[in-house]
């Protein structure tokens, strides 16, 4: 017996509650946004997250499993935010450009969440191995992320070491994060002081024992620097 073959307006049927979902599982992320910010994670109810987002407990458990569930899928899409909406552009522009406009991005952020988020993750992967595993995934791809922004290659730090690229890799997330934290503790942090701890950091020569003392790379120049 042949299966009936699905017509065009069952095709977009489809397709609709698969987009209506997606608006529905948006809307409650922004929703925990707030409530998480508001009240934390511990204080942010299920009940006062969907109430703010308009929807059920049902809608909820459709798309979350849980609380837990839903800071980890919130913490994803503040990266994916980034890395898929505001990176491509970021990179089509020139390297002394970009610092400016990461900064840009980064003050224009509200509420400045991802410090939260981070502190909350880190707290609960001690009770949850999958909390672990997608916050070790998150980082990782955050760092990622930061690594392709700050164009490490093709630039003049495409010739450190790799551990030191790394190194300059998270004093950048360390930067941005200190930045977040002061944001959030209510200071005005604005687009210039992010940039220029951004450009600091991205100074090929930044830190480098060698570029601000040429003698310590080069002991005979040590050893004969009292000789006339």
């Amino acid at each position: 017996m042949s299966q009936a073959v699905p017509g065009p307006h069952d095709v977009g049927a489809r397709r609709t509650r698969a987009e209506q979902r997606e608006v529905t599982r948006q809307r409650i992320l922004d929703a925990a946004t707030d409530a998480f910010t508001e009240h934390g994670f511990d204080g942010a109810s299920i009940d006062d997250i969907t109430a703010r987002a308009g929807f059920s407990r049902g809608a909820f458990y459709s798309n979350f499993d849980d609380k837990t569930d839903l800071l980890v899928q919130l913490a994803h899409s503040r990266v994916d935010a980034f890395t898929e909406q505001e990176l491509p552009d970021v990179l089509e522009l020139p390297l002394e450009e970009r610092p400016r406009a990461v900064a840009s991005w980064l003050v224009r952020q509200e509420p400045p969440i991802e410090m939260l988020l981070a502190v909350e993750l880190a707290r609960l992967r001690d009770e949850d191995d999958e909390v672990e595993a997608s916050l070790t995934h998150l980082l990782e791809g955050l760092i990622s992320a930061v690594d392709d922004l700050v164009g490490l290659q093709g630039s003049g730090l495409a010739q450190l070491p790799p551990e030191e690229r790394r190194e300059r890799v998270l004093a950048l997330v360390a930067g941005v994060t200190g930045a977040n934290l002061l944001r959030h503790l209510g200071l005005d942090v604005g687009p210039r002081t992010v940039e220029l701890v951004l450009s600091g950091i991205l100074a090929p020569g930044a830190a480098d024992p060698a570029a601000a003392d040429p003698g310590a790379s080069d002991p005979g120049a040590v050893a004969s620097g009292g000789r006339s």
